[in-house]
């Protein structure tokens, strides 16, 4: 698949006491709120397979 990253790409970051799900897919941006990093990290991952993106492997 050729993608590109501003276009579909998944982050995590950090803000306060949450971790957020940054996920663009075709341009379209979409956020979603975990009380875990575990949780988020776990999304994050089935996020980047569904698009078919290189998994990353988040701290």
């Amino acid at each position: 698949m050729n993608t590109q990253p501003w276009k579909t790409s998944v982050e995590i970051e950090e803000l306060g006491n949450r971790h957020y799900v940054r996920v663009i897919e075709d341009g379209v941006v979409s956020v979603k709120g975990f009380h875990s990093r575990a949780d988020a990290k776990a999304f994050a991952q089935g996020e980047q397979a569904r698009l078919g993106l290189d998994t990353r492997h988040w701290t």
